[in-house]
């Protein structure tokens, strides 16, 4: 192979590894490393073949950056509009494939003259201003990322309250009945424990937050088992209700 298409076989090879090692099961290091390489080869190349070498410095890079993205975005909905199941398996033959064809239009334009070969030689000024933009950029995007992590991990969650009544695997002559208490504040609650619909036992219950009561239940004969859960002071409307045949969740 030519030097003037290392480029070409850089990316080939680097859409071949990550196949191989994805059919073999690589570790999750190797996958990441080849995973970036396999994100960053369709743009390369689909920049050589749009833009060439009219763009130097920041401006390719800003080109090579917007075509990797753009890929997997419009491949992602030619995917979904297939009706192909958005796994590994999809994503690896999208971009494995775009780089193939990729490859294989960059070396046909070179072979009959329509495109620069490629060079390690890179021009490495960059005008202030440029240099400016681009780490501005880069400093409005970082924050934008970093903002929306903060957002999405302080945002507030609705509390709520775990209501179980099921078959102990050690026991098949007991019920499990429990209650977790995730409301977000130490709660009180009035568990009323229903046999063919009639009250049978009742707890009070105060639980901390993410603290679980929990209780085994008999079974007696053919009644049908349920349990009723309020939330003090509201005694008039269940808060969660579940029985052995089905489970009603009422609202927050």
């Amino acid at each position: 192979m030519a030097r003037s298409q290392a480029d070409v076989a850089a990316t080939a090879l680097a859409a071949g590894l990550a196949c191989g090692a994805a059919a073999i099961g690589a570790p999750t290091a190797v996958m990441t490393v080849l995973g970036l390489a396999l994100f960053v080869a369709p743009g390369y190349l689909l920049c050589q073949l749009l833009v060439g070498s009219n763009v130097t410095g920041l401006e390719r890079a800003a080109v090579i950056a917007g075509l990797a993205l753009a890929v997997p975005v419009l491949g992602g909905l030619i995917l979904y509009a297939t009706r192909v199941p958005l796994h590994r398996a999809g994503w690896l033959v999208l971009l494995a494939g775009v780089t193939f064809a990729g490859d294989l239009a960059l070396l046909l334009r070179r072979r009959f003259g329509g495109g620069a070969p490629f060079t390690w030689q890179l021009s490495m000024h960059v005008p202030r201003r440029q240099l400016a933009g681009f780490a501005a950029a880069v400093v409005v995007a970082a924050g934008g990322v970093g903002l929306a992590r903060i957002g999405a991990a302080t945002q507030p969650q609705p509390g709520f309250t775990q209501l179980w009544l099921s078959a102990q695997r050690k026991n098949e002559h007991f019920l499990s009945l429990g209650v977790q208490n995730d409301q977000g504040q130490t709660t009180t609650y009035r568990l009323v424990l229903l046999r063919d619909g009639r009250a049978s036992v009742t707890w009070n219950i105060t639980l901390a937050v993410g603290r679980t009561w929990q209780r085994s239940v008999p079974l007696t004969g053919s009644a049908t088992v349920a349990a009723s859960l309020y939330r003090l002071p509201d005694l008039t409307h269940p808060y969660r209700y579940v029985s052995t045949a089905s489970t009603t969740v009422a609202g927050p």
